[in-house]
């Protein structure tokens, strides 16, 4: 029969004698020995977090072109399913579980306990402090595990048949995503072991779904163009915009819709032949509503996604809360304010800032409008930098990673788009990859023991900032690095795997579009008639 420790007592404790109970005594009346208000919290955190999937479809599907839409917010949710049901198979023993005084490896948990949940109960999990009944801690990190899968199918849209993708995702997760979750939260991990402050996922979460999604954009174009594409992406940078005429995507669809109403959409040849460097026309979002719906239900989601991960109803969770809210507030606020900036300025001075021809005549279109789908992009920047930091900076510190994460992004934001990540519209990879390790950066650079002790037990090491900032960049260097490589890996395999089969590896072409799932319901239906 094994004991566990319970050094802080609950308001009904019953006395235990040196400080430890028992299996049976725990499932006898385990609200003597729980906070019912930390469980609570907990769960509706997890709702929150679970909340989060449908919303995230909903982003991608309004951020995305109108041939995509319906793609897009059928795959999150369909992969989130698939990706639960693993994590109740083995995600969690594999990433979590090990007996009571159990030390197992770093990359690979497993007890057979745990499988399916099978006695995964009520022993009490938390380093130290009120503890939470071990299902309640499977049930909150199963959200999380849901949650990453479908992040990565921003970056994938028309380049799997969604039969091919699970496949992937199912390795992905296996692979990439509970080795990463172990060494940053098991207490077994070695992240874990040399103190990295990754709070709710800066690594974890943004860091290995953004770098998938950048490695499948990279991988389909190796498929495509060959190695040539580096040579043409070091082209394009080093060449002067005197010597390449630099096109605005926004500026050629406007022309192109004037057009289309006009004399038929004509738009120069040469223009066209130049859009390859840029979002294509077709990319302009479908649905600005369900850009801006999909934003606000993540937005309240995510204080479940950082709140929560305090496990428990404790002042920790309440800074995370606050932090959450106003990094995403101060984000959104200041990439509209940039961008508001840039296209003011283009408005008015062309020949310095690109707003028009080089003769300086301009043509006026930078309007210096606000654009809420910049606000949106914004605030999602804000709250992915704010993750790792949630439950271990002051409120205070939240607005400037907010501000400094934006600026940040704002600034990459024309590189990765005209030459680095021409096929990721949706900016997966910088907004996730590039916003996680922003946020793990100035995790160190911020971070308070007080903010810490919030919850009444957790401690921070007692490090200079230039040490847990070298602790920080190491283990998003180490994520990234370790999720390119088995993407990369695991595209490989499955390239060499499927080629038996079909005769040929073949990623979906950029003209070819899934056929949606809505005309295919149609066609039953008027069967059925």
């Amino acid at each position: 029969m094994a004991s566990y420790p319970l050094d802080v007592a609950p308001p009904l404790l019953r006395k235990i004698q040196g400080g430890l109970v028992s299996d049976d005594a725990l499932l006898q009346s385990p609200q003597d020995f729980f906070q019912g208000a930390d469980i609570v919290w907990v769960m509706v955190a997890g709702g929150l977090v679970l909340q989060m999937i449908p919303a995230i479809a909903m982003f991608y599907s309004g951020a995305t072109d109108r041939s995509s839409t319906l793609t897009l917010l059928r795959m999150p949710i369909i992969t989130a399913a698939f990706c639960s049901v693993q994590w109740y198979l083995w995600g969690y023993a594999l990433t979590f579980a090990s007996g009571p005084g159990e030390t197992t490896s770093t990359w690979y948990g497993g007890h057979i306990r745990a499988m399916a949940l099978y006695r995964a109960w009520i022993r009490p999990v938390g380093a130290a402090g009120p503890k939470i009944p071990e299902l309640l801690y499977a049930f909150y990190q199963g959200m999380f595990a849901a949650f990453t899968p479908a992040l990565v199918c921003g970056g994938v849209i028309k380049r799997f048949k969604m039969g091919r993708f699970l496949i992937f995702i199912w390795l992905w997760s296996l692979l990439v995503y509970y080795p990463v979750a172990r060494w940053a939260w098991s207490p077994d991990g070695f992240s874990s072991q040399h103190g990295v402050m990754d709070f709710a996922g800066g690594t974890v979460v943004h860091i290995t779904s953004g770098t998938a999604a950048g490695a499948v954009v990279l991988f389909h174009a190796m498929e495509k163009y060959g190695w040539g594409i580096f040579k043409q992406a070091w082209r394009t940078i080093t060449t002067s915009a005197d010597e390449g005429k630099e096109v605005d995507a926004m500026k050629l669809r406007t022309r192109l819709a004037a057009g289309n109403q006009q004399n038929g959409g004509t738009v120069s040849d040469e223009e066209l032949g130049e859009q390859n460097h840029f979002v294509l026309t077709r990319d302009a979002p479908h649905s600005i509503n369900n850009l801006v719906i999909g934003t606000m239900l993540l937005w309240i989601g995510w204080l479940g996604f950082n709140g929560g991960s305090a496990l428990g109803g404790n002042l920790r969770a309440v800074s995370a809360c606050a932090s959450t809210h106003v990094a995403a507030s101060t984000g959104g606020c200041v990439m509209l304010v940039l961008f508001w900036t840039a296209e003011e300025a283009a408005r008015r001075w062309p020949t310095l800032f690109g707003g028009g021809s080089s003769d300086g005549s301009g043509d006026g279109s930078g309007g210096g409008k606000l654009s809420v789908v910049h606000f949106c992009d914004g605030a999602v920047v804000g709250l992915v930098a704010v993750t790792p930091a949630a439950g271990y900076v002051p409120v205070w510190s939240a607005g400037c990673i907010g501000a400094i994460s934006a600026i940040i992004i704002f600034g990459l934001k024309g590189t990765f788009l005209q030459h680095l990540m021409r096929g990721d519209p949706l900016f997966v990879f910088l907004i996730h990859a590039g916003g996680g390790f922003v946020g793990m950066v100035l995790t160190g650079c911020f971070a308070k023991d007080y903010v810490v002790g919030f919850d009444g037990f957790s401690v921070l090491l007692d490090r200079s900032v230039a040490e847990r900032v070298g602790w920080q960049v190491a283990d998003a260097c180490m994520g990234f690095g370790y999720s390119l490589a088995m993407t990369t890996g695991i595209l490989l395999f499955m390239k060499i795997l499927l080629r038996p089969f079909s005769g040929t590896w073949r990623l979906l072409g950029d003209n070819e579009v899934d056929k949606l799932e809505a005309e295919l319901e149609y066609k039953w239906r008027k069967r059925s008639e």
